[in-house]
């Protein structure tokens, strides 16, 4: 685990698996400067990392969300009272990424529980699909999320209390 200093040296391996996870990236001056700084300037930024063999091959990070930003916003405007207690000071599970030929070993739960292990927040949201078969949110729902609410046809809510409580 690291935070926004240590991770700007491996913003080169992050930007591999997120091209090979997310599609090619079309300008990486942008995605560096509109999502990758943007989001390791925000409070408490944390990035956790998987290799294999020295190269990084999974990635996951989060922040402090505050009402303000853009999602937290949205969330609110979208969901109103649905989110009341959720919004703000929360913690915002923002990405998670695992090369597409080493799915499936367990890389994205570890991951997950790498972020979330001890973060000091008494909440957690983020944004994943409404497709019940897609593994991202079968992985979330095992872990304890809780749907929220639809954000859009495609994207759904999902909060989590207490997310840096280990579980058993």
């Amino acid at each position: 685990m690291v935070g926004a200093r240590e991770a700007a040296g491996f913003r080169d391996q992050v930007l591999e698996v997120w091209n090979q996870t997310f599609g090619q990236v079309p300008d990486e001056s942008e995605w560096t400067s509109t999502i990758w700084d943007r989001h390791r300037g925000r409070d408490d930024y944390r990035l956790a990392t998987a290799d294999v063999d020295g190269r990084v091959v999974g990635f996951a990070w989060g922040y402090t969300g505050e009402r303000g930003q853009y999602w937290p916003d949205l969330v609110s405007r979208t969901l109103g009272p649905a989110v009341t207690g959720w919004v703000g000071g929360h913690f915002e599970f923002v990405e998670l990424a695992v090369a597409p030929d080493l799915r499936g070993r367990g890389l994205g739960g570890a991951l997950h529980d790498r972020l979330l292990q001890d973060v000091p927040h008494r909440r957690a949201l983020l944004g994943t699909s409404t497709d019940p078969t897609d593994p991202a949110v079968g992985l979330y729902l095992s872990r304890g999320w809780t749907p929220l609410g639809r954000l859009s046809d495609e994207t759904r809510l999902m909060g989590l209390s207490h997310p840096g409580r280990r579980r058993s």
